[in-house]
């Protein structure tokens, strides 16, 4: 699974640890991987979600408004969760349909997005970040329509910043 994904991607989903740990959970869900997300402003999923409008500091507090503080012990690995597992599922399946050699921090915020129920997923639906938004957005950005996106070294999409 790791070979596949961009560095921004393994970076997501250690920061999502991070995340769940700072919340005091000893596992990764699904609205972990979104805060870890939004967290980077310099990756695609940040910078989609802002061409869509959503301002990211919005996307942060609704999320913590809606998950509870956990008490868990935290252990040495954090685990991802069934959901969590799904959505990275989701993103690959994204990128094979999308022909993308590598996986992305796009492709997981879509597999955010895709996931049925939960935080993430009704969070990004009801702020407008819906599956058919997101692939719209990023297919402007893989044609050179969006002034922000170029290919990384592993072939996957990253960031510049416009002017």
């Amino acid at each position: 699974m790791w070979r596949q994904l961009t560095q921004h991607a393994r970076k997501a989903i250690f920061l999502a640890q991070h995340e769940a740990g700072r919340l005091g959970y000893s596992h990764v869900g699904p609205e972990h991987l979104l805060l870890a997300l939004i967290r980077e402003d310099d990756c695609v999923a940040a910078s989609l979600l802002e061409r869509l409008g959503i301002d990211l500091g919005t996307i942060r507090s609704e999320v913590m408004n809606r998950v509870s503080k956990g008490s868990e012990r935290l252990g040495e690995e954090m685990q991802l969760t069934v959901d969590a597992k799904h959505v990275i599922d989701h993103a690959f399946a994204e990128g094979k349909r999308l022909n993308d050699e590598w996986i992305g921090t796009e492709h997981l915020l879509l597999g955010l997005a895709r996931e049925a129920g939960g935080v993430a997923a009704d969070v990004l639906n009801r702020l407008g970040a819906d599956p058919s938004s997101i692939l719209n957005q990023l297919r402007n950005l893989q044609a050179g329509r969006l002034p922000f996106g170029k290919l990384d070294a592993n072939g996957g999409a990253t960031c510049m910043p416009t002017m």
